[in-house]
């Protein structure tokens, strides 16, 4: 994600050099232990000065036909029909004002991902840089493009399947634009697509297949691609003539094929260690950040590409070796690896999905640094609700230069303090902020919650509960061990 902040001035000063961390990944459905396809991401914030999220459902006809929505930074939609419900994790505007556009209007400010029900399931807000070569070709659209976080709000209240949502997207993309470049994956019981987009309107789709996988930390994981594969392929009419106008294609136009991420990707050095990171967790290898790099020894291995080594056109994969079958819980463990999991962390989704029916998906969801959480899995497209402690709406903290006199407060990283908010208790994300604060300041502590923690993990895991009941195990745990503590 890259948050663009318009109201706070003090977060505005400091977005720049930390918002671009979030880490998405794609398994396929052969290669996990159940033969679920399992996806998911992590969405971090620029600091570790606190950033409050909701989780909630968004009921059917939330939006209806004809009627306007508009985000945070001038894009509009028209919807096609009454809205479909959806599970979403947002910023909290509840206090009136967005924290992000400063906006009174009504709106869901901040979607990142979530499933609707019908089924579609939707990642969003994974920031990519598009080259400026490019982007001077092809603009971002400033004034009224679709926003990355504004993606899940429209998918999932509109599609009704992964493939209508990819389309959809693509359709904004070629008609409005986008105000940014970023990656998106949408998926259903039948297909998954992932997709990129590094400028106003030019973007590339490509289908996941069973025995795929790739791990996205702001970088293009789409490399050489021959276009010329319509079902497993989609992209914009001038996706290739575009570069090659901006001096940065890369490929065979003739043939019809591009290299994507060296075309139209910039991501910067920043990524390379949660790249090595996240891949190192999945195959049991060691890999430097250096060697994934431009020109690097393994650079290759992330990328995603349909041309194989003879030339020829084939299903989509990447050079990534698991070190076996995935589960769920080593998928939850490399979310709490250093440096993809740390305090600047503000929630994380992961899609696990089996099947066509109403239990066919489930989403487990977590606040707050993994390593001091917990992830509650749901049935999204049978919830209606979801506790009050979800979604309570706070204040934003209070940030000071001096420790506070009295009240809860918390250090961060720039030195400064962190005020609690009045009803902090009564939040999910507060009070596992709470617990992260309390691990930081004491390692012995740190092992204890992560000691229970694990412990809860395997027992939600084992034992087969979901929603409600799930969720208020683990908020009990939360409270006792802040008690434990004297918090």
């Amino acid at each position: 994600m890259f948050r663009k902040v318009a109201a706070v001035l003090l977060v505005l000063a400091i977005l720049p050099a930390g918002s671009f961390a979030c880490t998405a990944i794609y398994i396929g459905s052969g290669l996990t232990a159940d033969g679920s396809t399992i996806f998911a991401r992590l969405e971090e914030y620029t600091s570790d000065e606190g950033w409050p999220k909701l989780f909630d459902v968004i009921p059917e006809g939330a939006h209806t036909a004809g009627e306007v929505y508009t985000g945070c930074y001038g894009f509009t939609w028209t919807f096609t029909h009454d809205s479909y419900g959806y599970t979403a994790f947002r910023d909290n505007n509840s206090p009136g004002i967005c924290p992000d556009c400063g906006g009174t209007h009504a709106h869901t400010p901040y979607q990142a991902g979530g499933t609707n029900s019908r089924g579609v399931s939707v990642t969003a807000t994974e920031t990519l840089v598009g080259k400026e070569a490019v982007t001077a070709i092809d603009p971002y659209n400033k004034e009224s493009g679709i926003e990355e976080a504004e993606i899940p709000t429209i998918l999932l209240s509109e599609a009704s399947s992964a493939r209508e949502a990819m389309l959809l997207l693509a359709s904004i993309y070629t008609t409005t634009g986008a105000y940014g470049a970023g990656s998106v994956i949408v998926a259903d019981s039948d297909e998954a697509w992932y997709i990129e987009n590094h400028g106003g309107s030019q973007y590339l789709a490509v289908r996941m297949n069973a025995d795929l996988v790739f791990v996205c930390p702001n970088i293009s994981v789409i490399g050489l691609t021959d276009l010329n594969d319509p079902e497993n392929v989609a992209a914009s009419d001038a996706l290739i003539e575009t570069a090659v106008r901006a001096g940065t294609f890369t490929g065979d136009a003739e043939a019809g094929r591009i290299d994507y991420a060296a075309s139209y990707d910039d991501a910067p050095a920043s990524v390379y260690p949660r790249l090595a990171a996240g891949l190192n967790a999945m195959s049991g290898e060691h890999t430097d950040p250096a060697d994934l790099m431009p020109s690097g020894m393994q650079e290759s291995i992330f990328r995603i590409s349909n041309v194989d080594s003879e030339g020829k056109t084939v299903l989509p994969y990447t050079n990534i070796r698991l070190k076996g079958k995935t589960g769920i819980r080593d998928v939850m463990a490399l979310y709490q690896h250093e440096p993809v999991s740390r305090h600047r962390s503000l929630e994380t989704h992961i899609f696990q999905i089996s099947g066509p029916t109403a239990h066919g998906t489930v989403e487990w969801v977590s606040m707050a640094d993994n390593r001091t959480s917990v992830f509650v899995p749901w049935y999204p497209m049978v919830t209606t609700e979801v506790p009050g402690y979800f979604h309570a709406g706070t204040a934003m903290p209070q940030h000071m230069a001096e420790r506070p006199a009295e009240g809860l407060y918390y250090e961060t990283e720039n030195g400064g303090w962190g005020l609690y908010p009045d009803g902090w208790r009564d939040s999910w994300y507060w009070v596992f902020s709470m617990l992260e604060h309390i691990a930081r300041d004491d390692e012995a502590a740190a092992v204890y919650i992560r000691e229970r923690m694990d412990v809860l993990q395997d027992d939600i895991c084992a034992s087969g509960v979901t929603g409600n009941p799930a969720a208020e195990i683990c908020w009990r745990t939360a409270l006792d061990l802040l008690s434990e503590f004297g918090r």
